[in-house]
């Protein structure tokens, strides 16, 4: 099992936004419909062994599940309004509280740092993304990694403080978009499961 864990900064909270201006009138969801994607989306086929969690604004967290994850498609528009439909399932619900939008997608209010105490609970291991870590080709990975990665923005002071005594893990020297991190770290842990590179 692997997890991805993408941070945004300013993704909405609730779902009245128009599917028609994701990168403005919908805070940058777009980065979150191209994360959600290549997490998922094989060319014939969706990754059972995934998790996302989309953890918004400190407050709110999106997780999809690939092995019950249904009507996914490749186009950002399709996905967005599946998770417009998430955020307006969101609210009404108590923190902590769970309920899931459509199959495969569950939201609950809850901030980074208890996400990811409950996903550690769960047997993840989070691994923070950053061009100063371990360079991930010599790097040992554990059986179940949780990838945690931040939008267009730095992370903040305070998230920076819930992920210091994480690891980090480098996949390379320059910055990359989110997706594109998750296309590489999808990779990485294919071509060592497939035994196609020595394990550190």
């Amino acid at each position: 099992m692997r997890a991805f864990i993408v941070v945004s900064h300013t993704a909405p909270l609730e779902g009245g936004f128009s599917l028609s201006d994701l990168p403005g009138g919908a805070g940058r969801l777009d980065i979150l419909c191209r994360c959600t994607t290549e997490a998922f989306l094989l060319s014939h086929g969706i990754r059972k062994d995934v998790r996302l969690y989309l953890a918004i604004r400190d407050r709110l967290v999106v997780e999809l599940e690939g092995r019950r994850l249904r009507h996914l498609n490749p186009d950002e528009r399709s996905t967005a309004a599946l998770l417009r439909r998430a955020l307006t399932r969101a609210q009404g619900l108590s923190p902590g509280e769970s309920a899931e939008s459509t199959p495969g997608i569950r939201v609950r209010w809850e901030g980074l740092r208890e996400l990811l105490v409950r996903i550690s609970g769960e047997g993840f291991q989070p691994l923070v993304l950053d061009e100063e870590g371990q360079f991930v080709r010599k790097a040992p990975l554990p059986a179940w990694p949780a990838f945690v990665l931040s939008d267009h923005k730095d992370f903040t002071p305070a998230e920076r403080e819930s992920l210091v005594l994480y690891p980090k893990i480098s996949l390379g020297p320059l910055s990359l978009h989110g997706h594109q991190c998750i296309t590489l770290v999808h990779n990485e842990l294919d071509l060592r499961e497939a035994k196609w590179v020595g394990s550190p």
